[in-house]
């Protein structure tokens, strides 16, 4: 039953992508007169072969218009297991390199209008020998408009995932004690994010799994975890990003240890204060850059806008960042079923960093229309306290 239930959420997202783009089957001849083009979608990107096909991994998935199955094109050393994890796929085994692009090129038929996710140049190229320029469009960001709207089955794994980071937050309580190596805590925590299920989203700007930054070194936003020692009269931001069944939560708390000084609970009651009025906001707007602009704004009506140096939040989803974005004059539009974070942060060059984030799931609220301003409502995937604790 549940394999069924996998199925049928794997062929509505077909249907919709390949609807999504039905606007722009028709090609144009020079001479005005419209003809149709049946659209073939090519995806390479693992995110997106995953959303559609149940498989992560190495290949090509085809999608085509006309009712035919995927075709899902793998190395044969990936083939026993696309056949095992995808759904209602035809796979298909080739080798690896040029010859799985190869293969992929000879299942397009001519006059096929061509969609793709890739941004590999020598792939591209070989692709728009056989289509032609004018027959194909290139768009990374191709599935992110219906990846950004989460179904039941999506948003139980990012609870699941979320539940996860709330126990390691109280492993972390335990953990942390004065000249304990930032590493040796990011060691414990994964090894029990592990044992519970979890797993780590790849993230290309970073070796570590997670952000434990003590002292001076949580000044960097996406500090990366070091040898240095926890001292007394710090705080230590960490960061967690797991994924479940691979949909990520994303959440930090900063911790005190020892005597803090006045300046650092000031700067923790800031943030805590902003991310509040921020996560409360989505009651009363419609835009994502509304909420960073309230965000922004408690921390500047403190005196500490200059220490607020990045954006408020994003999407999670298949990854740690994807859309919407909750950034500056953001025109992003809420949507029910979104899942975000929230996550002001104030960094004083070395000295202390304080970031508080939530993964949160946008919902409606009872008896207002989608398209109202004040039609939104907030369900937070977390319940670990945001009060200051001090160790």
């Amino acid at each position: 039953m549940c394999i069924k239930r996998e199925t049928l959420q794997h062929n509505i997202r077909r249907t919709k992508l390949l609807e999504s783009l039905s606007s722009k089957k028709n090609g144009e001849k020079p001479t005005g007169r419209r003809i149709y083009r049946k659209i073939t979608i090519l995806l390479f990107r693992p995110e997106n072969i995953f959303y559609l096909t149940n498989f992560w991994g190495e290949g090509i998935a085809i999608l085509s218009e006309g009712g035919s199955p995927i075709k899902l094109v793998v190395p044969k050393l990936e083939y026993t297991r696309a056949i095992s994890t995808s759904r209602e796929c035809d796979v298909i085994s080739s080798e690896r390199g040029t010859t799985l692009i190869n293969t992929t090129i000879s299942m397009i038929k001519d006059k096929e209008f061509v969609f793709s996710d890739s941004n590999d140049f020598d792939a591209i190229n070989k692709i728009q020998s056989k289509t032609g320029n004018e027959n194909m469009v290139i768009d990374s960001n191709l599935l992110y408009g219906l990846r950004e709207i989460k179904d039941t089955k999506e948003i139980e794994n990012i609870s699941n995932a979320s539940k996860i980071i709330d126990k390691l937050f109280e492993t972390a309580t335990r953990e942390i004690k004065e000249n304990t190596p930032e590493e040796q805590i990011q060691a414990i925590l994964v090894y029990e994010a592990m044992k519970l299920g979890a797993r780590f989203p790849p993230y290309q700007y970073t070796t570590n799994p997670l952000i434990i930054a003590s002292g001076p070194n949580g000044s960097f936003p996406h500090s990366e975890t070091s040898n240095k020692k926890i001292r007394s009269g710090e705080l230590i931001v960490i960061d967690l990003t797991l994924s479940f069944n691979h949909y990520v939560s994303d959440a930090t708390r900063t911790f005190g240890i020892g005597k803090i000084t006045g300046e650092m609970k000031k700067v923790y009651e800031t943030v805590k204060e902003s991310q509040e009025k921020g996560i409360e906001h989505i009651n009363n707007t419609s835009n994502f850059g509304d909420i960073d602009a309230c965000c922004r704004n408690a921390i500047t009506e403190a005196n500490l806008g200059d220490y607020f140096t990045h954006s408020t939040g994003h999407g999670i989803g298949l990854e740690v960042h994807e859309p919407p974005w909750i950034k500056p004059y953001s025109k992003s539009k809420i949507r029910e079923n979104m899942a975000i974070t929230i996550e002001p942060g104030i960094y004083i060059e070395n000295k202390l960093g304080v970031r508080i984030e939530d993964s949160l799931l946008i919902t409606k609220k009872k008896g207002k229309a989608n398209d109202s301003n004040d039609g939104y409502s907030f369900a937070n995937f977390h319940h670990f306290s945001k009060d200051l604790i001090i160790l």
